[in-house]
């Protein structure tokens, strides 16, 4: 009979896990970001190692610009399933926004050895690879990352910037036209090419 009650309050109680991270994850859809952290603790409380719950709390804390934070959770996370690659993507996507590139680029480095079709991993390694002054590797993993997947908007707007920076204004505008042919609506597409045909435009008036 012990043994019986016993099982049916752990069942009880793992119902209500799961309830409490539906609702953190609730939170998180609507851009709640800070009620998401808030809800994924009171998760944790109960399950310190609730994968899922530490994962989702990094992202949360992600969205709040708390990146050394959310850098824990993942670590956490990690600790319980340490082959988990999009937790492993996610770490790295958190260091680069720290200005940790060369942490970042060892993590993305073993992310596209193990799956060299990443395409998040490699526009990801570009960002650090372009901080860290190589800019030619940079160049090449977006472009890979378009080879796997040429709807990509999230490369194609990083080449332009690369483009831009470099001066080649022809071509980071063709890199927000082929953006602009998949999403018509994206905004930063919209801008940085505003930006870059008014670069053209002054140039060419230049005596």
């Amino acid at each position: 009979m012990f043994r019986s009650q016993t099982k049916k309050s752990r069942l009880l109680s793992n119902e209500d896990v799961t309830y409490l991270i539906d609702r953190a994850d609730d939170k998180f859809k609507h851009g709640q970001f800070s009620d998401a952290v808030h809800h994924y603790d009171a998760v944790l409380k109960r399950a310190p190692n609730n994968f899922r719950a530490l994962h989702n709390k990094g992202l949360a804390l992600f969205a709040l610009s708390k990146f050394e934070k959310s850098i824990e959770c993942y670590d956490r996370a990690l600790g319980i399933k340490p082959n988990a690659s999009h937790v492993k993507l996610n770490k790295a996507i958190s260091l680069n926004s720290s200005r940790k590139f060369q942490a970042a680029k060892s993590l993305l480095d073993e992310l596209v050895r193990h799956a060299p079709t990443n395409k998040e991993a490699l526009n990801a390694r570009a960002l650090s690879e372009f901080n860290l002054g190589l800019d030619t590797e940079g160049m090449q993993d977006l472009k890979k990352a378009i080879q796997i997947d040429p709807a990509y908007t999230m490369a194609w707007n990083n080449l332009g910037c690369f483009y831009l920076g470099l001066g080649e204004l022809d071509l980071a505008i063709e890199c927000f036209d082929q953006t602009l042919a998949v999403d018509t609506r994206n905004y930063d597409a919209f801008l940085l090419k505003d930006m870059a045909a008014e670069r053209r435009e002054r140039r060419l008036k230049r005596p």
